[in-house]
């Protein structure tokens, strides 16, 4: 009998955060805004030459509802995104984990809810190459392995019977250096169009 109570009890609660968990699939195309900076007489300048490039990224997200309409935001995602600097043209793969705090609104017209949120990421570099005279050279090791960002977004969900699907657009502002050059800075930064379908 105890161990019914205990299955039963294991069931409940698994059914109740089931109703509260959601797992979803996105992919977006990003557009990359990394800021260079070169260390030129002790004083750092941005290399005017530099300028960013197209990217895309993709994977799975989770949100937790803990509270009405608040969730709780996270996820595992791959992110492959490109920039110029003065010398080379690079390219960088990135696995980000996000963690936001989510607002989804109450239904604003039919099945239509507008959802928010903030929040920030932990992102760990796992590729980098460069494009250097027509040659590609892998230079992972002039990159470090992890760094952070800021994140912010908006856009609207569209329940379906079988699951949501959601459009928005998110602003990521990297907060560390992710170059290993004592005499160079590279601060990544991107806007990201998300199409994300949770079931």
């Amino acid at each position: 009998m105890k161990k019914i109570v205990v299955l039963l009890t294991f069931m409940l609660g698994f059914t109740v955060m089931a109703q509260d968990f959601k797992l979803g699939l996105t992919l977006a195309p990003t557009i990359n805004f990394n800021q260079h900076q070169i260390k030129d007489d002790g004083k750092w300048k941005t290399d005017e030459d530099g300028s960013g490039g197209l990217g895309w990224k993709g994977g799975l997200l989770a949100d937790y509802r803990f509270a009405g309409n608040y969730y709780v935001h996270s996820g595992l995602l791959v992110h492959s995104k490109s920039f110029d600097t003065k010398d080379a043209d690079m390219s960088v793969t990135t696995v980000e984990i996000p963690l936001a705090l989510k607002l989804r609104s109450k239904e604003v017209t039919d099945n239509v809810h507008i959802t928010g949120f903030f929040g920030s990421t932990l992102d760990i570099n796992v590729a980098a190459k460069s494009k250097e005279d027509g040659s590609t050279v892998d230079v992972l090791d002039t990159v470090k392995t992890f760094g952070s960002s800021f994140m912010v977004g908006a856009g609207a969900e569209y329940d379906l019977d079988f699951g949501s699907v959601g459009l928005g657009l998110s602003y990521h502002l990297g907060l560390s250096n992710i170059s290993k050059d004592e005499n160079a800075k590279v601060t990544p930064k991107h806007v990201s169009i998300d199409l994300v379908f949770y079931f």
